[in-house]
């Protein structure tokens, strides 16, 4: 009650308590499971993260808690284990979701696996070919294994995510980062590949996004470049 109620200091407390009364061999994985994620939830993520594992070993039934181990680890940026988590619920093959390949694909990202995180998001917007963010991600992957643009690996996703966005015009503010960086993606790319038109193209949509002055500036600048060019 009190994990759920964010009062973490007591539940830590409760359950210090619970542990001194209660013998090892009589613990349950339920113990252990809240036990991790009170700690986590107060900021002990590395000693949550062991009563977390001695949950899911006591019941593998519970595959569930390989996606909270792996949360934690991504929450200290350990990334790589994070990976580790969820590739090891994804090979049980139980319970597991669209969101786990979201998070497996950002953990593989940030560990500077882009081919594996390539892969990952590929699942998700598979599974779910409407959510925005998964094409972003794919498209971040794309952007640094193909990270001069030439080939244009991130190109098509950068394209779904604009289109998904677009279709969504009622909420169309809780795209605007995404497509400051994919409007900027494809500008480059079209500079890159001398296509001015497509270049003044994607500039000036991104210089209708709201932006900070000096990026306005810079947008503003390259536009004027491409101009004279013309």
């Amino acid at each position: 009650c009190y994990y759920e109620t964010k009062d973490y200091e007591k539940g830590l407390k409760m359950i210090q308590r619970l542990f001194d009364r209660l013998p090892e061999n009589n613990r349950a994985a339920y113990d252990y499971e809240y036990y991790g994620k009170i700690l986590v939830a107060s900021d002990q993520d590395s000693v949550g993260i062991i009563q977390l594992r001695k949950a899911y070993n006591l019941d593998p039934n519970r595959t569930d808690i390989l996606s909270e181990i792996s949360t934690a680890y991504f929450k200290i940026k350990n990334y790589t284990e994070a990976a580790k988590a969820l590739e090891e619920k994804l090979a049980t093959g139980k319970d597991v979701s669209p969101t786990d390949y979201f998070n497996l694909g950002r953990s593989y990202f940030f560990s500077a696996q882009f081919m594996m995180a390539d892969t990952a998001l590929g699942k998700l917007t598979e599974i779910i070919p409407t959510y925005a963010n998964g094409w972003l991600w794919r498209a971040k992957a794309n952007a640094n294994i193909d990270s001069t643009s030439e080939l244009g690996l991130a190109k098509p996703y950068y394209e779904k995510y604009i289109e998904i966005a677009i279709e969504d015009s009622m909420n169309i503010s809780r795209y605007q980062n995404g497509l400051t960086e994919s409007y900027g993606y494809l500008a480059y790319y079209y500079i890159l590949k001398k296509d001015n038109a497509n270049a003044m193209l994607y500039l000036q949509k991104k210089l209708a996004l709201p932006l900070e002055p000096e990026e306005k500036k810079s947008i503003e600048d390259a536009i004027n470049q491409l101009r004279s060019k013309k």
